[in-house]
């Protein structure tokens, strides 16, 4: 079964790092990693240490701008931590949307302004599962960065940093795109991060922009649909909203 899209694959961001609170137990956040030589590489441990500030965040909301096959798409990911997320994915040119809460072990979903559906067990723990791995958890390896300078980005004062090879992948490879990573001059969180083609560096294919709202909730939705009855036909569509988009592989 192919893996339920949390966002967290706009959590392209997260080619830059995972995010949100450290796992008790785990690695102390600025704490060396055992065998690592100290400051083998200063710019990869600044992107580092700003995302290991992120997963301190109590709550936290990541907006992703892409281009996917089915034209340009908007994907908003609210997280209050450590268990709800709230994902709204959106078609700029037709204006249609589809999101996905989770609240715990339970999740729904919906299209548009429909009413909300309960997910199945096995789905609401596959998101589950899914936020573990690509927020909660440390990333080992946020890959080799080198830093850029201060800028500006969304009227931001920040310090950039440029992704130079992923974890996992040789650095020989062409490539036409490059991914640049933003964090806050001032509180060392991180403000976004954008792919980029050169030559056109002011107009990422795509781009995810961090913010903080403080009056950031997720509940349970109160219109969800009733079960519906069991059916003695063999083979009985799937519930509405059974199943939420597919990540845009520009997303990661």
């Amino acid at each position: 079964m192919r893996r339920i899209a949390l966002v967290a694959a706009s959590l392209a961001a997260l080619t830059a790092g995972a995010h949100a609170q450290p796992i008790p137990g785990g690695p102390i956040p600025g704490a060396p990693t055992p065998g690592a030589k100290p400051n083998a590489n200063p710019c990869s441990d600044e992107v580092s240490a700003s995302l290991q500030k992120l997963r301190k965040s109590s709550w936290f909301r990541m907006t992703s701008d892409m281009i996917t096959e089915n034209g340009p798409t908007t994907m908003q990911v609210d997280y209050v931590l450590p268990d709800r997320m709230h994902q709204k994915v959106t078609n700029k040119l037709t204006n249609k949307a589809s999101e996905v809460i989770l609240v715990g072990n339970e999740a729904w979903s919906r299209q548009g302004e429909g009413s909300w559906t309960a997910l199945k067990a096995n789905i609401a723990a596959e998101l589950q599962t899914q936020m573990q791995e690509t927020v909660l958890q440390q990333q080992a390896d946020v890959g080799a960065y080198t830093c850029k300078g201060q800028t500006k980005f969304e009227d931001h004062d920040v310090m950039s940093y440029r992704l130079e090879s992923e974890p996992g992948k040789s650095g020989g490879e062409k490539n036409q795109t490059y991914r640049m990573f933003y964090v806050d001059a001032l509180t060392g969180l991180p403000v976004g991060n954008a792919l980029l083609v050169p030559g056109h560096d002011k107009k990422p294919i795509f781009k995810t922009i961090y913010s903080f709202p403080l009056d950031l909730k997720i509940e349970p939705p109160k219109d969800v649909a009733p079960p519906q009855p069991a059916s003695t036909s063999p083979a009985a569509p799937s519930a509405p909203g059974a199943a939420t988009p597919s990540t845009p592989s520009s997303a990661k």
